[in-house]
């Protein structure tokens, strides 16, 4: 569970931080997003795991992002943020399966976020 938690963080910072409401204009708003998506994922998956680590989804998600400020959700220096890859990347992370979230697997479209 934890390399699992490793590579969704790994995954948002790439995704330029990277979680719910779903705006994906804004990156704080993604990333935002991206980490309630992942958090209902483990939740859905793994509920007794996740609820060890979290208690419930929305802890999950409101601790993972605490991380999504406006300085970390830019994209490195001559990259542009792509709202459009960034709804790809959250709508994907939302129909992986159990194996890939067990075993950390990101999305592809996650990283072209920042192109």
């Amino acid at each position: 569970m934890h390399r699992t938690l490793s590579a969704f963080i790994l995954a948002a910072a790439v995704l330029g931080c990277g979680g719910s409401s779903n705006n994906t204009s804004d990156p704080v708003a993604a990333c935002k997003s991206v980490f309630s998506t992942v958090c209902n994922k483990l939740f859905q998956c793994n509920a007794a795991g996740a609820a060890q680590l979290y208690g419930n989804a929305s802890t999950c998600a409101s601790t993972l992002s605490t991380g999504c400020t406006s300085t970390n959700a830019s994209c490195p220096s001559g990259k542009s943020y792509n709202a459009s890859a960034a709804s790809s990347c959250i709508n994907d992370y939302g129909n992986e399966s159990c194996a890939d979230v067990t075993n950390g697997v990101t999305p592809a479209s996650c990283n072209n976020v920042c192109q």
